[in-house]
């Protein structure tokens, strides 16, 4: 890469970051909106026997999902992204909690989880067109909340819309 690309590279590889880091948020405030801007059109999502599908699907279906879940946490980290013109490919390890309410326990479900996704740029913008969602391991146990001060919500009322307000 000529010192003359660099700049543009950084720009895309910080663009990509985004498109995973904004994934994590649509489903964790219920954005359905912001989940299938992600997405390009005719992009297809893979989650093995949890879902396949249309990619801007897989967010009405984990959207819809997480409803039925008391709270839900997506923290994404080690993102590898290799560049090859309007074409990438990344990996982004995810680690996944949510809780349920069962038979009056409190369960909590943690799954660590690694996203590859083929991207490209299509009319400057870029977009998942594949992701294949890989299950390294997961734990289910009963837990018992410190506290009762839950600051987020799971929609638009949630305070980071008021303070990121380029990316609602």
């Amino acid at each position: 890469m000529s010192n003359a690309d660099m700049p543009s590279a950084v720009a895309d590889r910080q663009a990509i970051a985004e498109l995973i880091y904004r994934y994590c948020r649509s489903v964790d405030r219920l954005d359905v909106p912001l989940g299938h801007s992600i997405w390009h059109e005719d992009a297809i999502a893979d989650y093995g026997q949890i879902y396949q599908g249309s990619g801007r699907g897989v967010i009405d279906f984990i959207c819809a999902s997480h409803l039925q879940l008391t709270g839900h946490s997506h923290q994404i980290a080690n993102i590898i992204i290799e560049l090859d013109g309007d074409l990438a490919n990344s990996e982004a390890y995810a680690t996944v909690t949510t809780r349920a309410i069962s038979d009056e326990r409190i369960l909590q479900m943690t799954m660590w989880v690694r996203y590859l996704d083929r991207l490209s740029k299509r009319r400057g913008i870029w977009g998942i067109d594949k992701r294949m969602a890989v299950i390294d391991f997961d734990e289910l146990r009963e837990v018992r909340p410190l506290g009762n001060r839950l600051d987020g919500r799971r929609d638009r009322t949630d305070p980071s819309y008021e303070f990121l307000k380029s990316h609602v």
